[in-house]
């Protein structure tokens, strides 16, 4: 009997304890879609320096720590880009299409062990806090894999 309330008492506890953690996640709210004219004018300024002479192709209005971020994917010249900008006009991130050929050594390697070959594969570099990251897209059995690498060739994140 007492077996069977301690049992009892321990699951109970034990969901208690799940309901907890879960309740504590914070979740950011959804993108949302938004247009230049909605940005505010320091965060607008910055975008349309950057993208000048190019088109935007969306820009997605994120929350982060309760800060409003703008996610800009456009092409400017040649090029893909992405900036993360906050609403001060301040470059959080920012992201271009770069030629397979111009990545670091270690960087191919990396990516040659992982794909095993480097056909068909695209490849951008981002800057980030001072840091520079490569992301290259490509197939692998069949299904589609983003990589982020280290300068160094250390793979930080893969999404299939």
């Amino acid at each position: 009997m007492r077996h069977l309330i301690f049992r009892a008492v321990l699951v109970a506890l034990l969901i208690v304890g799940i309901a907890g953690c879960a309740a504590k996640e914070k979740k950011e709210a959804p993108a949302e879609k938004v247009s230049l004219s909605q940005i505010p004018s320091p965060a607008r300024a910055v975008i349309e320096k950057l993208t000048a002479g190019g088109q935007i192709k969306s820009i997605d209005k994120e929350t982060q720590d309760g800060k409003a971020i703008y996610d800009v994917e456009a092409k400017v010249g040649d090029k893909d880009v992405e900036y993360d900008v906050a609403e001060d006009g301040a470059i959080l991130t920012n992201e271009e299409s770069v030629a397979y050929d111009s990545l670091p050594a270690e960087v191919k390697t990396a990516v040659r062990n992982y794909f095993g070959s480097a056909d068909g594969l695209k490849a951008s570099k981002e800057m980030e806090k001072g840091k520079t990251f490569y992301e290259v897209e490509g197939s692998k059995a069949g299904s589609k894999v983003a990589l982020k690498l280290s300068d160094t060739g250390k793979i930080l994140e893969e999404e299939k």
